[in-house]
């Protein structure tokens, strides 16, 4: 495709990209077997498994606020170095602790690097690609971030690591050398231009009184609470199925395969052709689907089957709201446009996990019926609220072609309003 010739001959945005795979690599030798781990290996109930990852999740906020504004006044690489080293830490503590206090601190050590890394490096690939070309830079990124969980996955099942402590030293080295990676082949992007350009605290009131910004927000958050299930209950409820957590990491492999396969295809004939809001309304309905659907699993092929389902979805859902917010922000406050959205998806993310795993708990665990029942309920009430939203701002997108952005243009013309 023509758009994909100037991402191509772009170095910066290839060497983001990296960084992107290495760093999902490093996330995903963890994350699918964490919540086994910690019920297993640590012995917590689900209730304490999803207040850890909730701890996480808040940090996150934190971390998206901080990383946001400190990547527009100190640049963004600096920011991706301390994420990077902070998620380093924290893996190592997870490799050495016992008690649940210890998996607490560290998760908010975590989740705060975590929240510093993703804003700064959206908003460095937002600032290094065109506008035209800003959906196909984050399909791209997706591709790069699940050929990372490809690897981590096929690394967990041939080392069979299991539930192992050694994979989050392994983690931990792996994103040592991404802040090495980071520090050494990335421009320093710090600039010392007038202070009056640079990115003021006072300025977040530009974004927080961006009442469309707030209106596509506040959906947001129920996506992402419906989103963060994934990560919970699939494991556990992997581990009831197969009666071992061995073939998790397979699933989660398969998943990103799909990704890679088919992302390119979905963002060529799909994303560019239709309105965007109308794809966050299918992502969210195949999420959901796809959550509510491992209930019905009692396999490793209808696990699967229900995995690529979510996976689908979130090929329809996340590089548009990428770009959404992308279109949203203005040059001068991009990394703290991306900041406040990721605090929004670690808002969401952690309501669902905290509030998700205390339900699945009292609704008689990942072995009943009723936790799916209610998340199928769920996803219905999502839906109407999230339809709602698209009925409301679908024929302010002229027609589902992304409208150039500069300043308060781009999205915020659509919706007839300028950032105050």
């Amino acid at each position: 495709m023509n758009l994909a010739r100037p991402l191509l001959a772009n170095r910066l945005y290839l060497l983001l990209l990296a960084g992107v795979l290495v760093s999902h690599l490093a996330a995903y030798l963890v994350t699918p077997l964490f919540p086994v781990f910690l019920e297993k290996v640590g012995g917590f109930g689900l209730g304490q498994v999803g207040l850890i990852l909730g701890v996480g999740s808040f940090a996150f906020q934190i971390g998206s606020l901080l990383g946001g504004f400190l990547s527009d006044q100190l640049g963004r690489r600096t920011v991706m170095v301390a994420g990077a080293l902070l998620q380093g830490v924290a893996m190592i503590g997870y490799g050495l602790s016992q008690a649940f206090v210890a998996f607490l601190g560290f998760a908010i050590v975590n989740g705060s690097g975590l929240g510093m890394y993703a804003p700064a490096v959206k908003a460095m690939i937002v600032s290094s690609v065109g506008s035209a070309n800003r959906t196909t830079a984050f399909s791209w990124r997706g591709i790069a971030a699940n050929l990372g969980i490809i690897i981590a996955g096929l690394s967990i099942t041939l080392l069979a690591l299991g539930t192992d402590r050694r994979i989050f030293f392994y983690s931990a080295a792996v994103l040592l050398a991404l802040a090495l990676f980071t520090r050494l082949a990335l421009p320093d992007d710090r600039t010392a231009e007038q202070p009056s350009q640079r990115t003021a605290w006072a300025e977040c009131k530009k974004i927080l009184t961006h009442r469309s910004f707030l209106l596509f927000s506040a959906v947001s958050l129920l996506i992402w609470a419906l989103y963060a299930q994934f990560a919970l209950i699939l494991p556990l409820r992997g581990e009831y199925v197969l009666g071992s957590p061995a073939q998790i990491g397979l699933i989660w492999t398969i998943n990103s395969l799909v990704l890679v396969l088919l992302q390119g295809p979905v963002s060529r004939l799909v994303l560019e052709r239709i309105n965007p809001y109308y794809s966050l309304f299918i992502g969210t309905m195949l999420i959901g689907l796809g959550i509510s659907s491992l209930g019905l699993a009692n396999g490793f092929l209808a696990l699967s089957l229900a995995a690529v389902v979510f996976i689908v979805g979130e090929m329809m859902l996340m590089p548009i709201w990428d770009s959404l917010v992308g279109h949203f922000a203005t040059a001068e406050l991009l990394g703290a446009y991306y900041g406040l959205a990721n605090v929004v998806m670690a808002v969401g993310s952690a309501m669902g996990t905290a509030v998700g795993g205390s339900l699945v708990e009292r609704l008689g665990g990942v072995g009943s019926r009723l936790p799916w029942l209610g998340y199928a309920l769920a996803t219905l009430f999502f839906l109407c609220l999230v339809g709602l939203f698209v009925y409301y701002a679908k024929d302010r997108h002229g027609g589902g072609q992304h409208q150039p952005t500069s300043g308060t243009g781009g999205i915020a013309h659509i919706f007839k309003e300028k950032v105050k």
